[in-house]
């Protein structure tokens, strides 16, 4: 007999001790070896209704936060379930961790019809990660482990998968009690790259900032080269709050209207951080977008250096670090930026499509109402109109699915993420009826968590979006309607509130009563109302 104990259940405190606070996950028979060691671990476990949920909890809370959190997920149906909010965070860079199961290690591969058997499990994990690790061997886990969080700390963030066969975590495990090793740094630019940023932004008379999320982690330095600079700034959906709404080089978003595609042109000289530039971003059509002034591109990634635009100057390396050492280096400010960014923002409305732009009121309401609140925001129109137009005083205040992967059902469980990590403060979850029927068993998941929520519930009661989209194209509008659902009465079996709101008015009073309650409000706006 060995006093070892089980390695699934010292796996808790190996997370703990790499700063892990929060796991989100469905107890399974393939997973009930992780959970004999959280109790007492200090990891606070939420459960979702389903795993798809537990990877966009996951992924709100790591966009309010900057930190990853945890997922424990069963064996083949738990991880084909996460892989729709693991594809999001792929594209859209969110960090977290996900630790899945295996079946037993003599029947891999073997088709043996052994319980949520995956044929290739591996080859769908790799496929949905930033980085996936298999654990066959006691001795290999705490290597797997220190892989994962130097990748999370270091690397283009994403979703990272550790695979363990279910046999294995029950074996003895010799627990070694030495310290977790200290962590690698984020790569830094190379000296000569930054010097000759500077002398290319000594020499631009018109230049502009393009600021993605890969520049929020540094997202002081940045601001501060962007005052120094004196240069108008575009801000991605990611990367909103870097400038405060209000601030005098803030350009808006980055969403393309014919109007605001003619003014990027215009720039000399385009310092794009931590950004792709991707359709998403921007929502180009054809050409995509059309750079005219010579680009450096900062990205932590080498590969994405090149892609969607070539740049005159790559360079590989953390923004916020590559911001902090150009600062350093500027020799003048530019006296034109703030005229700049006024056209800029201008240029947002000239051509934006009117159902998004209606939400403007709507999204200048939210910060007005609640100036700390975190806001999660759903494929939806107020989504796709807050990519240019919503203006959060501080990063880590908007987090979106209209970018990236794209999925509807996004924002109801990364709200509820978003205030596990954030208990203090008030979070939004903006809706359409569409996308709530895809995760609203989750209202429930919040009332058992204890994280109330403020829900903003577009109900036009159809898929607006593609609707409108199919009548453009002249496509019969097929499937598009929905049944027209009692929200009322679905809050009510979810342990929450409802509130019908058939002005802005409404909204605004119904948001203040909301963020001092202890249970999940859901705000209906009837979208025939507001029409």
């Amino acid at each position: 007999m060995t006093d070892h104990p089980p390695l699934g259940s010292v796996i808790p405190r190996l997370l703990v001790e790499r700063g892990i606070d929060t796991v989100f996950g469905i107890p399974g028979v393939h997973t009930v070896e992780l959970y004999r060691g959280l109790p007492g671990s200090g990891i606070t476990h939420i459960t979702p209704r389903h795993e798809q949920g537990a990877g966009f909890m996951a992924d709100g809370y790591a966009r309010a936060t900057g930190r990853p959190a945890a997922c424990f997920i069963v064996t083949g149906p738990g991880l084909l379930n996460i892989a729709t909010a693991m594809g999001q965070a792929l594209a859209d860079s969110v960090p977290m961790l996900v630790i899945t199961t295996l079946n037993v290690r003599p029947t891999l591969g073997r088709g043996e019809g052994r319980l949520h058997e995956l044929r290739g499990q591996s080859i769908v994990g790799r496929e949905i990660s930033a980085l996936a690790l298999t654990v066959l061997t006691g001795e290999q886990l705490v290597p797997a482990l220190d892989e994962a969080f130097a990748f999370l700390a270091c690397a283009r963030p994403g979703p990272v998968l550790i695979e363990i066969p279910i046999d294995l975590l029950s074996e003895p495990f010799a627990f070694d009690q030495t310290e977790p090793r200290k962590q690698a740094e984020p790569p830094l630019p190379r000296p000569g790259d930054i010097e000759a940023a500077a002398r290319l932004i000594a020499r631009a008379k018109k230049p502009l900032v393009i600021a993605g999320g890969g520049a929020v982690a540094g997202a002081p330095a940045v601001r501060a080269l962007i005052e120094g600079l004196g240069a108008a700034t575009l801000l991605t959906t990611n990367a909103k709050g870097i400038l405060p709404a209000g601030h005098p080089l803030l350009g808006g978003g980055c969403m393309l209207t014919p109007a605001l595609h003619r003014l990027i042109g215009e720039a000399d000289l385009i310092l794009a951080l931590g950004t792709e530039l991707g359709e998403t971003d921007f929502w180009y059509d054809g050409d995509g977008l059309v750079l005219n002034g010579k680009l450096i591109r900062v990205d932590i990634d080498p590969r994405q250096t090149g892609r969607n635009a070539r740049p005159f100057l790559p360079v590989v390396g953390d923004a916020g670090q590559f911001a902090a050492a150009l600062a350093h280096l500027l020799t003048a400010t530019h006296d034109g930026g703030a005229a700049y960014a006024r056209l800029l923002r201008a240029a947002r409305l000239d051509g934006a499509d009117p159902r998004h732009a209606c939400h403007r009121p709507l999204l200048d309401a939210l910060w007005q109402v609640l100036p700390d609140a975190v806001v999660a925001a759903d494929s939806t129109a107020a989504s796709y109109g807050g990519g240019a137009l919503a203006e959060p005083p501080a990063p880590r205040r908007w987090m979106s699915a209209s970018t990236g992967f794209g999925t509807l059902g996004y924002a109801l469980p990364a709200a509820i993420g978003a205030k596990a990590a954030r208990p203090d403060v008030p979070v939004i979850c903006i809706i359409g009826d569409g996308g709530l029927h895809f995760t609203m068993p989750e209202l429930a998941s919040a009332a058992d968590a204890g994280t109330p929520i403020i829900v903003l519930l577009w109900n036009d009661r159809r898929y607006g979006e593609i609707e409108d989209y199919m009548i453009r194209y002249q496509i019969a509008p097929l499937g598009v309607r929905l049944h027209a659902t009692d929200f009322a009465a679905a809050a009510k079996a979810f342990g929450a509130d409802h509130i019908a709101a058939n002005s802005l008015a409404d909204v605004k009073a119904a948001m203040l009563a909301a963020a001092v309650s202890d249970r999940t409000t859901i705000i209906e706006m009837d979208a025939s109302l507001y029409a």
